[in-house]
């Protein structure tokens, strides 16, 4: 896989994370203060020379704004997405990561990928509701994976149906937990996402930000500071 590297850092400063995303991806700046600058540079960066896109840039600002607004407001502090033309149309997706309190960090058993996330039966037809749950080992870290399709509720009311896939990563002893979340609209490529979804979660790691020498060269242009 093509890719470029990122890093992330967690609100706690002592916490960061590493993660590799393929290089026609693209990194959404969250930040209430810088967002609204950055969003309207990315755009005009991809859309230069595009014609029919160039037309579009300011619904594509708008709406990769709201979507930046969203990611924030649930408390996401990192995002990236994609959108890749095709003879069908555009293939679009997104990634968020977030860091959470883990519910079950004081537990004495590390808690069943059932005990994480819910499960339903695939039928015939995948691009119906299910969900499987799945415990991945990379590198020495433990992913609770859930991936399927699911009705997710809109910001301003209703569903919309989409491919998605939840990689649940425990931080002992920190009680915490990362949270990478994929998400898709475009469901007849249900299985061949939830590949690619799978092939850049498995390139997550956790930093420990306190153990970097001191002379560490400074944040990429991907870092995502507290």
């Amino acid at each position: 896989m093509t890719s470029a590297d990122g890093r992330g850092a967690a609100p706690e400063r002592s916490l960061g994370y590493s993660i590799t995303l393929p290089q026609s991806w693209y990194e959404l700046e969250l930040r209430p203060a810088l967002r609204d600058d950055a969003i309207r540079r990315l755009v005009e960066q991809r859309a230069h020379g595009v014609p029919e896109l160039w037309e579009q840039r300011r619904a594509i600002q708008r709406l990769l704004t709201r979507h930046a607004e969203d990611a924030w407001a649930s408390g996401a502090r990192y995002a990236a997405g994609f959108a890749l033309p095709t003879d069908d149309g555009p293939v679009t997706g997104s990634l968020t990561i977030s860091l959470l309190d883990d519910p079950f960090a004081t537990a004495a058993e590390p808690a069943s990928p059932d005990d994480r996330f819910a499960t339903r039966t695939r039928g015939d037809d995948p691009t119906e509701p299910w969900a499987h749950t799945s415990v991945i080992e990379v590198d020495g870290l433990t992913m609770v994976r859930s991936q399927g399709v699911e009705d997710a509720p809109l910001p301003g009311g209703g569903l919309v149906r989409h491919v998605f896939a939840l990689d649940a990563v425990p931080v002992r002893p920190d009680g915490r937990l990362f949270l990478l979340a994929f998400s898709s609209p475009v469901l007849p490529l249900v299985d061949e996402l939830h590949d690619l979804f799978a092939a850049v979660a498995e390139t997550f790691r956790v930093v420990r930000l306190d153990d970097l020498p001191a002379d560490a060269a400074g944040p990429s242009a991907s870092e995502v500071p507290a």
